[in-house]
């Protein structure tokens, strides 16, 4: 065989083997996808722990019944003078807030409070089922079905323009002073089934649970 010959077989031999080391090192390795995969695998998976949130929304119910107890001694409330019967009354023209709206305020929801005011004045949380007020709601400790006990609807004391009726507006306090003291005893005789519904809830909105727990 000449020199040129053996020199061309073992040019084609090397680079043949060059090939088949790079592709078997192709073949050996997974698709990034998958690497991408096993390494969020190997990542720890956050669990949410009941008894923690509990010990967290526990935690929360006792500051907002201490703001709904600080509201009631303040005895100052909102008046309706907006229409006849019962109305819930978030803000009224003194700037006076409600008991719901005074407890989200003091748990640092201000600018919420606020807003609330401007846009919704007589909304009913009851009748809410998402964004900030629900979150709040869900985050708070209290049930909703607790929250809507505290926003008590006011009744009419007479129009600010022409004359209020002073009396009535003073009984009409007193009335509220009493059903608010009623409310703080059905929170504190309910609170352990309250706070297991309330738990329960939370725990099927894992992000914003997450967000409690983090805070």
């Amino acid at each position: 065989m000449s020199r040129l010959a053996i020199a061309f077989a073992l040019v084609t031999s090397l680079t043949t083997s060059v090939f088949a080391s790079s592709a078997g090192a192709q073949f050996a390795r997974p698709p990034a996808a998958q690497v991408e995969l096993r390494a969020e695998a190997r990542m720890p998976m956050r669990y949410l722990d009941r008894a923690v949130l509990r010990a967290k929304l526990l935690e929360r119910r006792a500051q907002n019944l201490a703001h709904f107890r600080a509201y009631q001694k303040k005895g100052t409330f909102p008046a309706n003078t907006f229409l006849e019967g019962e109305l819930n009354v978030w803000v009224d023209d003194f700037g006076n807030i409600c008991a719901a709206a005074s407890i989200i305020k003091a748990s640092g929801n201000v600018e919420l409070v606020k807003r609330v005011g401007d846009e919704t004045n007589f909304i009913r949380l009851g009748d809410v089922e998402q964004g900030p007020l629900m979150d709040w709601m869900l985050t708070s400790g209290f049930t909703k079905e607790e929250i809507v006990a505290i926003q008590r609807p006011m009744a009419y004391i007479g129009d600010e323009r022409q004359q209020l009726n002073r009396p009535f507006q003073l009984a009409e306090t007193e009335r509220l002073k009493k059903l608010y003291k009623t409310v703080e005893r059905s929170l504190l005789k309910g609170q352990k089934k309250s706070i297991e519904l309330a738990v329960t809830r939370l725990m099927q909105n894992p992000d914003l649970a997450w967000k409690l727990l983090d805070s």
